[in-house]
């Protein structure tokens, strides 16, 4: 049974951290961020009518190229994104729970209290529990907001 606890307890701890980091990584984000008010490919390429139906072919081969562009600027900035998540991966919130995690299975080793399938069973039933105990605290009350 302690197996069980312990295992559930730390992927819940895990979870809840996970999701609470990465959602002040998000908040802090949108608070950087400026919005800007302009149309997007899929609001200029709406007509229903065809009224636009020359225009609309060399719309798609710029689309074509502005996707072409956007995935080439993605593959230079993998630097600085990965610096950008990397405070959300290395969290506090998410070391913790993971140090509880090897500390309590070396202490359920040691003392000859480490029972495997209780304990893969309480890794699988905290992940859920863990998300929708953090969901609950966690996302519910930053969409009041």
């Amino acid at each position: 049974m302690i197996s069980f606890l312990v295992a559930m307890l730390s992927s819940m701890l895990i979870i809840g951290g996970s999701l609470y980091s990465y959602r002040n990584m998000i908040q802090s984000r949108i608070e950087n961020s400026e919005i800007d008010d302009f149309k997007d490919a899929i609001d200029e390429m709406d007509d229903p009518y065809d009224l636009y139906e020359e225009e609309r072919e060399a719309e798609i081969t710029d689309i074509k190229a502005m996707i072409k562009e956007e995935k080439a600027r993605q593959k230079s900035n993998i630097i600085k994104n990965t610096t950008q998540n990397a405070s959300a991966m290395v969290s506090l919130y998410r070391l913790l729970p993971y140090a509880f995690l090897i500390l309590g299975f070396i202490a359920l080793k040691n003392s000859h209290a480490l029972s495997i399938l209780p304990y893969l069973v309480g890794l699988a039933v905290g992940m859920p529990i863990g998300y929708l105990l953090a969901k609950k605290l966690f996302i519910s009350q930053s969409s009041e907001h």
